[in-house]
């Protein structure tokens, strides 16, 4: 299934990053993540962003995205529905190893696929649309959640053709080996007072979601000590990128609640368990944070 990138203006404002200046870095994966969500055989007119947001509070208890090579891009224990990495485009009932029922498998031999239309109206009442596809009120679907706004589900598809689109664009990437553009900048460090203070504040309002141990917590809240996190916010990225993210997005339930400085103690504090040195205090403005390079 080939996935094609383009730029979406309201993807890239809800990150508020150039992708122009992103392009600096050199990092493929970022592009691929910050670019539009990705477009398999239809149009995605879903917010990424937001769709990382709804899939974490109404879809890990059922599901996961795990890659081909076992590395798991969001969820954690979710395990009744099927695992939902490269469904935009797919077939229904195409997932290798789960237990469909015959109705979907007849509605993919039928000839539906996943996209985004597909999605948004069986996520919104999945044996209603069963039984429309296949002309049989008899049809039942397993799936008995309902995701009732239709523009949850357009933002929770586009979040999954954008992590689809990420692992495409690394496996393209590592076998064409692409030359980096240097950053100018010094390595990121921080101060251990702030990872200190952004060590309690993490235990009290995030580790449920992410984990105790960084690497995913109950709620289904993204690993913040995983290969794919590296890749999306180290590697010679620019310090700002990450913590943008942070100020714009967390928590999901209030983004932007916390003041500048907290956001600095938990940028310091995550970095710390990632293995970067302690050192000079982490700034708290955009504009210092683009000199810094995450590098350890």
């Amino acid at each position: 299934m080939g996935l094609n990138l383009k730029f979406n203006s309201k993807a890239i404002a809800a990150h508020g990053r150039n992708p122009a200046n992103a392009a600096l870095t050199g990092l493929t994966t970022m592009l691929a993540l910050w670019a539009a969500p990705a477009v398999a055989e239809t149009h995605v007119t879903g917010d990424m962003a937001a769709g990382e947001i709804s899939f974490a509070q109404q879809c890990v208890k059922c599901h996961v995205v795990v890659t081909d090579a076992g590395e798991t891009l969001a969820g954690r224990n979710g395990r009744i529905g099927p695992n939902l990495f490269g469904i935009p485009g797919q077939t229904t009932g195409a997932v290798p190893g789960y237990r469909y029922t015959d109705f979907i498998i007849r509605a993919g031999q039928s000839g539906a696929t996943w996209d985004e239309a597909t999605f948004v109206a069986f996520v919104g009442n999945p044996t209603e649309w069963l039984r429309t596809t296949l002309n049989d009120p008899a049809a039942r679907s397993r799936m008995n959640f309902e995701v009732r706004d239709p523009a949850d589900a357009a933002n929770i598809y586009a979040f999954l053709a954008s992590l689809a689109a990420v692992a495409e664009t690394e496996e393209s990437a590592a076998a064409e080996e692409p030359a980096k553009v240097a950053v100018t900048g010094r390595p990121v460090s921080y101060d251990p007072d702030q990872a200190e203070r952004g060590s309690t504040r993490y235990m009290n309002d995030c580790a449920e979601c992410h984990g105790d141990d960084l690497k995913g917590g109950l709620n289904g809240g993204a690993s913040l000590r995983s290969v794919s996190f590296l890749q999306k916010y180290a590697e010679g990225a620019p310090a700002s990128d990450l913590f943008y993210y942070m100020s714009n997005a967390m928590p999901p339930s209030s983004p932007g609640r916390y003041s500048e400085s907290n956001y600095a103690d938990l940028m310091a504090f995550i970095l710390r368990r990632n293995g970067f040195q302690a050192g000079a205090a982490l700034p708290s403005d955009l504009d210092s944070l683009d000199h810094l390079i995450m590098e350890k």
